[in-house]
């Protein structure tokens, strides 16, 4: 399967918090995609665990990389741009 990447940035002016990472987690879950996230630079993290998410410790206007496994280049463009949604604050 093949891997999109991306990269979106934290526009949320508290940061990469709970809520952020409750709506990506449920996200993925429903959405059946393998998808990692992480700094720039850094080892990702599965997108499925609020925990790890959070361990990321984003700060606004950081910008994270971002995985996603997917069939079609679409699909994985389009989970990409949900994930810089929930971003925003």
């Amino acid at each position: 399967m093949p891997t999109i990447t991306g990269t979106v940035t934290i526009e949320d002016p508290i940061g990469f918090h709970a809520r952020p990472a409750g709506q990506i987690v449920k996200f993925v879950k429903e959405s059946g995609l393998e998808i990692r996230i992480g700094k720039v630079g850094e080892n990702l993290v599965k997108a499925n665990s609020p925990l790890s998410l959070m361990a990321l410790k984003g700060k606004t206007g950081e910008q994270l990389s971002v995985e996603v496994d997917a069939d079609d280049e679409a699909a994985g463009q389009s989970a990409i741009a949900q994930i810089q949604d929930f971003l925003k604050g």
